[in-house]
């Protein structure tokens, strides 16, 4: 991920979406774990998965969150 880390997470979601993908996999580190733990008690995400792979932790979220489609963006 990049230095937006914020941008870096809905641009991941945003894209799994568009590619049709049911979940999005982000590199699980102490600022993207915090952010989604707001997503979720936020009610944006229902359920938050944390898997190891090749000695690194990812988190698994549904790339279907509630108000981060494009349409939802734009107003912004």
């Amino acid at each position: 991920m990049g230095r937006d880390t914020i941008a870096d997470i809905i641009t991941s979601i945003r894209n799994a979406d568009m590619n049709r993908k049911v979940t999005v996999r982000i590199a699980s580190t102490t600022i993207t774990e915090n952010i989604v733990k707001i997503l979720l008690r936020e009610g944006f995400i229902e359920n938050v998965r944390k898997h190891q792979g090749s000695n690194k932790y990812f988190l698994v979220l549904p790339s279907d969150i509630e108000g981060i489609g494009k349409e939802h963006i734009e107003l912004f």
